[in-house]
């Protein structure tokens, strides 16, 4: 009989405990990949106009809740203005393609970098706040946003809006595919933020969000860092404006006010702040519940408001968090209760 020592055995354990670990990762991947294939080839099973279009609004704020998850729940960056950058990619592009003939090839990606570079400008003045004053000053520059397309006159058609097109400026081709488009998007999006939030980048972002201080004694470039994940989610909120305009076939500054702003914060913190399906999870919860509410009439808004109070309270890591809440609870439930010695 070999008798093994108390290293040998630890190693046994922790080599189980690493292959346990990577199988399930594995596992994890290939459902996320085989979920992705049904998500992009669910416009083509659809038969409804009515539910290919409620896709493609829970792929549109799917986009601005996963630009948000990184800024808020990777960083800690409380942002109030997404719905500043959305007006901005949907505008940008809808004015380059109807009044000044850019084709979607170029207006497209020409909004973007537009959007990306005045985010990249005011993150210098406005990063630097912290807690509510970065929160006001993001929620500041919504506003001013919403008063700008909404003064702009036969620029921006004042509150009016700006009518899209869409047969004329993509063509039938992409008309008939663009479901696809959006979703599609939609799912490449999922994948880089997993990617980048999965090694060491995710980990330096999480830093920022824990204890800023001590990730910059360690060597994480702080501001970069800051400034980067700002950036970003102003470049998927200026692709999910884009996306609208050309669904809804109509822009108009209401669509882009504060309250706008606060629903894509909600469904951040229902779905799951710092998790990489928060997102998306958020963005389904919150435009598909009132779906399944719709025959309430008066009541519905009074039982979601209930609803998304009983996960706020009752699900503080949000529903992507749910299993490992349930699994902590499971073993603090299981674990063996210490007797009290007997007088």
């Amino acid at each position: 009989m070999t008798i093994k020592s108390p290293l040998t055995r630890a190693r046994e354990i922790n080599g189980g405990t690493a292959s346990l670990s990577l199988a399930r990762t594995r596992a994890q991947f290939w459902v996320e990949v085989a979920l992705s294939v049904v998500i992009v080839s669910l416009p083509g099973l659809l038969q409804s106009a009515y539910y290919i279009r409620i896709l493609e609004d829970i792929a549109v704020f799917g986009l601005l809740a996963m630009g948000l998850n990184l800024v808020f729940g990777y960083t800690g960056q409380i942002s109030l203005g997404q719905a500043a950058f959305y007006a901005l990619g949907s505008y940008g592009s809808v004015i380059l393609e109807t009044q000044l003939g850019v084709p979607v090839y170029l207006a497209w990606p020409l909004a973007i970098a537009f959007c990306m570079a005045v985010a990249w400008i005011i993150s210098f003045p406005v990063l630097r706040l912290k807690g509510h004053y970065l929160a006001l000053a993001t929620l500041a520059f919504g506003l001013i946003v919403e008063t700008l397309i909404g003064q702009g006159g036969t620029l921006t058609g004042g509150h009016d809006g700006l009518i899209v097109p869409v047969q004329s400026v993509l063509g039938e081709f992409l008309t008939s595919r663009f479901p696809y488009i959006v979703v599609g998007v939609a799912v490449l999006a999922y994948w880089l933020l997993r990617n980048l939030t999965n090694y060491s980048v995710g980990r330096a972002l999480r830093s920022l969000r824990d204890d800023p201080d001590a990730a910059a004694a360690l060597g994480v470039p702080v501001s970069r860092y800051r400034t980067a994940s700002f950036v970003l989610a102003a470049g998927l909120s200026a692709i999910a404006g884009i996306f609208y305009a050309h669904v809804a076939q109509v822009v108009t500054p209401e669509v882009f006010s504060f309250d706008t702003s606060i629903q894509i914060l909600l469904m951040v913190i229902i779905g799951g702040m710092g998790h990489r399906l928060g997102g998306v999870i958020g963005a389904v919860v919150v435009l598909l519940l009132p779906e399944f509410l719709y025959g309430l009439n008066t009541a519905k808004s009074l039982v979601f408001a209930i609803i998304v109070l009983i996960v706020l309270l009752f699900m503080p890591q949000g529903i992507a968090g749910l299993p490992r809440q349930i699994s902590s609870w499971w073993r603090r439930t299981r674990r063996p209760v210490a007797k009290e010695p007997q007088a």
